[in-house]
């Protein structure tokens, strides 16, 4: 029996009797088991609260938030997977060789001239075009007139005839790059002096 302010009188009862007299043995009796009910309860009520608890969360944390569209863009959603662990198809695109053709019309060389064995540093530059004769080359005319016979290559180039030159070494490259008729010009040579050169190329490299 619990009195107003929570004091059990059924613990008083039991001192006040005599431990020796079947009336003590009983009080006592009765207190043990109400001391072993109360701790069922708790233990019921704690475990009741865990399984409560387990079988809330549980679902919860199975399950991945919902992913909502960017609304903030145009056009239709991207297919997102619902869950990172879920597999997607990845469209393959077919990708086509992009092909790098000369102009089918047009003859135009860079021409450059150096001191030396190598074609760099360059001295000189010129650009010749023959179709129709135009560049910074000063004898355009002249240089095309040589090129058009041999469909723009200067390694067909012959020596002129009445050109004479020392034996003095010192050397000058030059190079010529660019299209021709549709076809791809690429010369370097060296020659063992520029009084040489000209007498090899004439007007081609006289710039």
């Amino acid at each position: 029996m619990i009195s107003p302010s929570g004091y059990d009188l059924r613990k008083q009862e039991s001192r006040l009797l005599p431990e020796g007299s079947a009336w003590g043995r009983l009080a006592a009796l009765d207190v043990t088991r109400n001391s072993g009910d109360c701790m069922r309860r708790l233990i019921c009520l704690a475990a009741a609260g865990l399984l409560f608890l387990s079988g809330t969360a549980a679902p919860a944390a199975a399950q991945p938030p919902p992913r909502d569209p960017d609304r903030s863009r145009s056009g239709p959603p991207r297919p997102w997977p619902a869950s990172p662990e879920e597999p997607f198809d990845i469209v393959p695109v077919p990708i086509k060789p992009i092909g790098v053709k000369p102009p089918a019309r047009g003859r135009s060389l860079v021409l450059s001239f150096a001191n030396g064995e190598k074609p760099v540093p360059a001295v000189r530059h010129a650009l010749l075009a023959c179709d129709p004769p135009r560049g910074t080359h000063p004898d355009a005319a002249g240089a095309c007139a040589a090129l058009i016979p041999l469909k723009g290559n200067p390694a067909a180039l012959t020596p002129l005839p009445d050109v004479v030159c020392t034996m003095q070494y010192d050397p000058v490259t030059v190079t010529a790059s660019g299209t021709w008729d549709g076809r791809f010009i690429r010369f370097e040579r060296t020659y063992g002096n520029a009084c040489a050169l000209y007498a090899t190329t004439g007007p081609v490299f006289s710039f």
